[in-house]
């Protein structure tokens, strides 16, 4: 596949961030409604799962679709294989867990743990349709994406209306997004090559790059999982409806980031690997070098302000807000590296995850949810250091 299939004009850029915009808009819209049709502890019980099974959705995607992305314009022979090995994640690995939760949903609707295997079947197969769809954009077909997010972000705006106006709880809510993600994922397999005997050591190449590439940003993803379990294990639990909001927030910022390295990925790995290794390489040092340096004057300055007492949520609006630029640095950087060295970029963000955690059962039973975001300025710091250094 030539680069000019993937040349991401002015349209075709505006097109993909409209559609993504849309289903973040309305993630982050139905999320206000929820707070004002729920009560508090409806809600926490929500946050509180939806914080803590997120990073399930990165573990299905991640990997999957940066390895699309980066081998599929790449081949020739070989094209087919690699997406139809990739559309069976799509289609099987919903599955199971699609099952746990109906089977709970059956016959205890009103329990805690129906709550969380919605939520983890909600994810998953939130992941595996924006698999999907990364599929479709690797083999040239942009517009799936657009018409897929834009559809999902109108169904969580109408699922949230009736939670507001009709009472849906918390699981009526999550079976009600579990059922429109489904149909979503497969409306998405007619248009994919279907699996078929792979040349050998494709498949080893494919699950060896899946894992690697899909490291960092299921360790970003876990790692708010980890201080959302955390959190509800300290003093100050019934934060965690303020820790999923500024998360939101946090996740949406990112997810901008996020979605431009992916709509420019194949353009990157084509020129990686027409000779431009080695300004990669140097770029991806400058940015981890800065990412580092700033994290580590975040964490003093934050650290003089928690000790001052600022807590709440402007306050932790403010820390996430102040904390953006240098997690934005290291994420760029890894975008880099993930394309010239895939295991040192793997390595380091498992050294940031166990910062993260280590930092956080320090500071959130002292501090709470301010102590959670905290403990999120030893990612960049961590990832920065690691990354610079390496050759």
């Amino acid at each position: 596949m030539t680069a000019a299939a993937h040349r991401i004009g002015l349209p075709r850029l505006v097109t993909l961030l409209a559609g993504r915009a849309a289903f973040r808009v309305m993630l982050y819209g139905s999320a206000a409604l929820l707070a004002l049709a729920w009560s508090r502890a409806e809600f926490d019980a929500y946050g509180a799962v939806m914080g803590a099974a997120g990073w399930l959705c990165m573990v299905v995607q991640s990997g999957g679709e940066k390895a699309a992305l980066k081998l599929i314009p790449r081949a020739r022979r070989t094209r087919d294989d690699l997406a139809g090995m990739l559309r069976v994640l799509v289609a099987y690995v919903p599955l199971p867990p699609l099952a746990a939760a109906l089977a709970a949903l059956a016959l205890a609707p009103g329990e805690p743990v129906t709550l969380y295997l919605l939520g983890v079947a909600y994810y998953v197969a939130l992941g595996c349709g924006m698999l999907g769809v990364a599929l479709h954009r690797a083999l040239g077909r942009y517009t799936r994406d657009t018409v897929h997010f834009a559809v999902l972000g109108l169904g969580m705006g109408a699922m949230a209306a009736l939670a507001f106006l009709a009472g849906v709880g918390p699981a009526g809510y999550l079976a009600g997004l579990l059922a429109l993600v489904t149909a979503l994922n497969l409306s998405l397999l007619p248009g994919l090559p279907r699996a078929s005997r792979p040349r050998p050591g494709l498949r080893r190449v494919l699950t060896g790059t899946v894992l690697l590439m899909g490291a960092a940003d299921v360790m970003n993803n876990a790692m708010i999982g980890v201080l959302f379990v955390e959190l509800a294990l300290s003093p100050y639990a019934a934060h965690s409806g303020e820790l999923y909001l500024v998360t939101l927030g946090w996740g949406f910022a990112l997810s901008i980031l996020y979605t431009v390295q992916r709509i420019y990925q194949p353009q990157l790995s084509l020129r990686v690997a027409g000779g431009g290794a080695a300004g990669a390489r140097v770029l991806g040092r400058r940015m981890a070098g800065l990412a580092a340096l700033g994290a580590a004057l975040w964490l003093t300055a934050a650290g003089f302000a928690l000790a001052a007492g600022a807590h709440g949520p402007v306050a932790l609006a403010a820390l996430a807000l102040t904390l953006l630029p240098m997690q934005a640095l290291a994420s760029g950087a890894t975008f880099v590296v993930e394309h010239t060295d895939l295991r040192a970029n793997a390595r380091a963000v498992v050294v940031a995850l166990v910062a993260v955690a280590a930092l956080g059962a320090v500071a959130v039973p002292l501090t709470g949810a301010a102590g959670a975001v905290y403990a999120l300025g030893a990612n960049p710091l961590v990832l920065g250091l690691a990354l610079w250094r390496a050759r």
